[in-house]
């Protein structure tokens, strides 16, 4: 049974989880949501078909919502979800993925989430009690957990989802017209890693200045990647530290605007 996984990820987490599984499963491919939507019309034709995409805003990322809404199946046998995130229960991920799904006639079979180290600022801290490797190191241990189920074809949810999806209807905050909320210190030496790894292709160096155009998608992978650390979002990331995960490098996050 050939299998696809379709990412998206700002901050490497859900990549590492895509590439764990695929070491994991044979005749398995990895493809990058934004280099999917540059193709359309999106055909899906593998039997085993998986969505992996962080937790933005306790939602579904926008730039995730398009692709759910256009993904075309062809006979697809088993279709599952993982949601990464310091805490990718909180919100309505999950149950929202299940009414794209439907909408296009088809079922989840399968969903998951992975705590991972916190890459959004806005609403949740980085983990005071365990260590960026222990969180990483659990992390993997559940996802070769998953991958056994994947390959099993085994139907399930985690139990908080089971328990808690009629109530997580929470309010889905828009991230578009967010550039206003990023500014940055004293300090950019203007390297350009902030361009350079924008999967949207958002920001630019302009003379002296950094600028940010009008499709920004909240990834904050310009935020964690930075080289100075000068980058800040409100006053939510002052003083906290800058995490990717420690296998995706820069040009991992900006090779997904390709197919």
């Amino acid at each position: 049974m050939d299998t696809a996984l379709y990412y998206f990820s700002g901050t490497g987490n859900s990549l590492s989880v895509a590439r764990t599984i695929k070491d994991q499963i044979t005749d398995c491919e990895i493809f990058p949501i934004i280099g999917c939507l540059k193709q359309r019309p999106i055909k899906i034709s593998a039997q085993r078909v998986g969505i992996i995409f962080p937790i933005h805003f306790m939602t579904i990322p926008r730039i995730v919502c398009e692709f759910l809404s256009e993904m075309n199946f062809q006979k697809p046998q088993y279709i599952f979800v993982i949601v990464t995130g310091a805490n990718p229960k909180l919100g309505n991920a999950l149950s929202l993925a299940v009414k794209y799904l439907q909408a296009l006639g088809q079922t989840l079979n399968a969903g998951y989430f992975i705590p991972m180290v916190a890459a959004h600022f806005p609403y949740i801290s980085l983990s005071k009690t365990k260590h960026p490797d222990q969180q990483y190191q659990e992390a993997h241990k559940k996802v070769l957990d998953i991958s056994k189920k994947i390959r099993q074809l085994e139907n399930g949810f985690d139990k908080e989802f089971a328990v808690f999806a009629d109530i997580k209807q929470l309010v889905t905050k828009e991230t578009k017209a967010k550039e206003k909320f990023f500014t940055i210190d004293d300090g950019c030496i203007r390297c350009g890693y902030c361009m350079q790894v924008c999967p949207f292709q958002n920001i630019r160096l302009h003379g002296k200045h950094i600028q940010r155009l009008d499709n920004c998608h909240s990834c904050f992978a310009c935020l964690h990647f930075c080289s100075k650390s000068v980058i800040q979002y409100k006053k939510l990331s002052v003083g906290k530290p800058r995490h990717h995960h420690p296998s995706v490098s820069l040009n991992d996050i900006s090779l997904q605007r390709n197919l």
